[in-house]
This record gives structure tokens, C-alpha cells and sequence, in this order.
């Protein structure tokens, strides 16, 4: 039996859930000259234990075990607390067998017999695919944190003014307020009147720290490759594209490096691929989904400016448009702040950007 030619960096953790101690056996001993840990286990009931306790990468579960509980009712309990790859190992491959295993999303399905080829082949791809969601997830979390907290602070910059102009005039009134009362002697309205003003003055605090919060979660100017921006934005949609159909067509020119928030500039343009990504899954079919990224020099009476289109093959959609708009929202405000522009074709086949290229100040 041949072994990995190169090792794993990372050794992986692997649990085989299996009442065969033979068949057990044979399975980790595999897995071990493919440079993986391995150990296993024959009940239900020590299996959830040791996954619960354990800090596993994946799970090979025999369907068929002896006991109250198959393999699939132990995948099911797992998946409520556990964010773990299973792989199913089973004699059987009858319809309903697999209907049942597929209500518990497993990453792979072996049927027995099989060799070790097959083995290290379905265990490679249930950990990559299982990294890639983990890594996925992760970067949508931190994106959405920061959209969340570009959103508040457009509101809070929004609102300020109209807040804290009331705010100001609660506050000199109930300062005249304590003053009149202070002269009539009136302690219980002198004391209600200095409640007011304290209240007052920590609206006004919350709302400065709300602003002021929003604002340091944005990034700092520098000088970027948009080139390497609209990559490293595609990247990340790449297998969102590849489950549904979508081929994302970029070509790139040569463009100067532009000066601007980076962090700013990447949520703008995933949120315009979002838009053209919502828009081809509108058509009835997987066939033919495209999106294409033009990046190209331009001038407009001799400034110097970078043209971006965003072209994709769907349909406009009443209430994709709405669905859509908190997002275009604030990305039509992240090019504004960078002097540019946006606008979207007569035909709606296009989102037009031009951002200028400019010096540091």
C-alpha cells in the first residue's frame, strides 16, 4: 500500500465510527500511513461522547451499527453542536438509505468495499471542502461586521446633527428651567430639571461614541492595485460561482495605482458582484450565467481616472431591487467619498464606476 509523498503539515485528526473492530482496524491503520490520526470507536454512545470531548477534523460513521442508534441518528445529534465533516461508510446504497443520510449534508459517501485510494481520496476532499466553508464563513462574518458598521456609521454621521441640535435645546431650556425654579424655591422641579440635563448630556455622549466608533472602524488611505482588488474580490465569491453555474469573466489593463480605503473599496466592489450574482441566478437555468469585469486607464478632459464596468446577463427584478438597496446604498456613498462615480446603463446590463486617480494629501 503506498503512503502520501509528501506529509501533512498539519496532522489531521480522524474518528472511525464502526462495529466491525476488523473492518476498524484496517480503516485507521490506512489512514495512519496516509499521515493522519486515527482512532475508533463501536457504539453510539461512545461515539457522540468522544466526538462532544474531542477536537476532530472529520468523522468516517458506518451507517449499520449494533444498538439503538445508527449512524445516521448519531450524525444527526453531532450536527446540532458540532461543525464536523462526516463521511458515510455503509454496505448499503439503497434510495432510501441515502435519502435519509442526505438530510444530515454529509461530505462523502463510501460504499463497501472499498480501497485506500478511494479512501485518502473522499477524506482529502471532506477536509478541504470543510476547511473552505470554515475559512468562507469566517471572511463573511468579517465582512459583514464591517458593512454592519459602515451602515451605522453613515447612519449616526446622518443623524447626528438632527439629534444633537434638539438635544442642545433641551438642555438651555431645562437650564432655565432649574434658574426660574430656583427663584420660586421649587426643590422637586430644581432637581427634575437637573435629571433632564444629565439624561441630555448622555444621549449626547452615547450618539458622539457612536460616531466616533463607526469612524475608527474605517480604513486608512493607501495607495492599491484595483487590478488585485477585483481578484481577491472574485476569489472569495469563487465558489458560490462554481456551485451555481456563474463564469466571472475579468479582464484587466494595465491602471495606476489608486489611492484610497482599500477595505472600503473591496466591500463596494463585493457588493456589486453580489447584485450581478443575484441577478444571472434569475434566469431559469444554470447554463450560460455570466458576469464580465472590464478595468481599464480612461481621461476625462485630461484628470486621469481608472473605468470599472460590471456586466452580467440577468434580469431586473422589482424585488431584488429592494432587497438590493440598503447595499447599493452604501456603495454608491463608498465611491462618492472617493470622488467617483456610479451609474447604471439604460439597458441594466451594467454597473459603470470611475474612480479618479489622484495624489496623496
Amino acid at each position: 500500500m503506498s503512503t502520501m509523498t509528501e506529509p501533512n503539515t498539519v496532522v489531521k485528526k480522524i474518528l472511525v465510527v464502526e462495529d466491525e473492530r476488523i473492518i476498524a482496524i484496517n480503516i485507521c491503520s490506512t489512514l495512519k500511513q496516509y499521515g493522519y490520526l486515527a482512532q475508533y470507536v463501536s457504539e453510539a454512545n461512545e461515539a457522540i461522547e468522544e466526538i462532544e470531548n474531542g477536537n476532530f477534523d472529520l468523522v468516517l460513521m458506518d451507517i449499520m451499527l449494533n444498538g439503538d442508534m445508527d449512524g445516521i441518528e448519531i450524525a444527526s445529534i453531532i450536527k446540532k453542536t458540532k461543525a464536523i465533516p462526516v463521511i458515510y461508510l455503509t454496505a448499503y446504497s439503497d434510495e432510501a438509505t441515502i435519502n435519509r443520510a442526505k438530510t444530515t449534508e454529509p461530505f462523502g459517501y463510501l460504499v463497501k468495499p472499498f480501497n485506500s485510494r478511494d479512501l485518502y481520496i473522499s477524506v482529502e476532499m471532506a477536509i478541504y471542502k470543510s476547511q473552505v466553508q470554515k475559512h468562507i464563513k469566517d471572511v463573511e462574518g468579517r465582512l459583514a461586521e464591517n458593512q454592519k458598521w459602515e451602515t451605522i456609521g453613515l447612519v449616526a454621521s446622518g443623524i447626528s446633527h438632527e439629534v444633537n441640535n434638539p438635544l442642545t435645546s433641551i438642555l438651555n431650556l431645562s437650564e432655565l428651567i432649574k434658574l426660574e425654579a430656583k427663584k420660586m424655591g421649587n426643590t422637586p422641579i430644581v432637581e427634575r430639571s437637573v435629571k433632564i440635563a444629565e439624561e441630555t448630556e448622555r444621549i449626547a455622549k452615547i450618539v458622539k461614541n457612536l460616531v466616533s466608533y463607526s469612524q475608527s472602524t474605517s480604513s486608512q488611505w493607501t495607495y492599491c492595485n484595483l487590478g488585485i482588488i477585483l481578484t481577491d474580490t472574485r476569489s472569495f465569491l469563487h465558489q458560490y460561482f462554481l456551485k451555481e453555474g456563474i463564469q466571472c469573466e475579468m479582464n484587466l489593463a494595465d491602471v495606476p495605482l489608486l489611492y484610497c480605503q482599500p477595505q472600503k473599496i473591496k466591500q463596494a466592489f463585493l457588493n456589486l458582484l453580489q447584485d450581478a450574482r443575484m441577478r444571472v441566478n434569475t434566469r431559469g437555468d444554470s447554463i450560460g450565467r455570466k458576469i464580465e469585469v472590464n478595468l481599464e486607464p480612461s481621461d476625462l478632459n485630461g484628470d486621469k481616472q481608472v473605468a470599472i464596468q460590471i456586466k452580467d446577463n440577468g434580469e431586473e427584478d422589482l424585488m431584488l431591487g429592494i432587497a438590493q438597496f440598503n447595499s447599493m446604498e452604501v456603495t454608491k456613498r463608498i465611491i462618492s467619498e472617493h470622488k467617483g462615480t456610479i451609474v447604471r446603463d439604460d439597458d441594466k446590463s451594467s454597473w459603470y464606476l470611475t474612480l479618479p486617480v489622484v495624489n496623496a494629501v
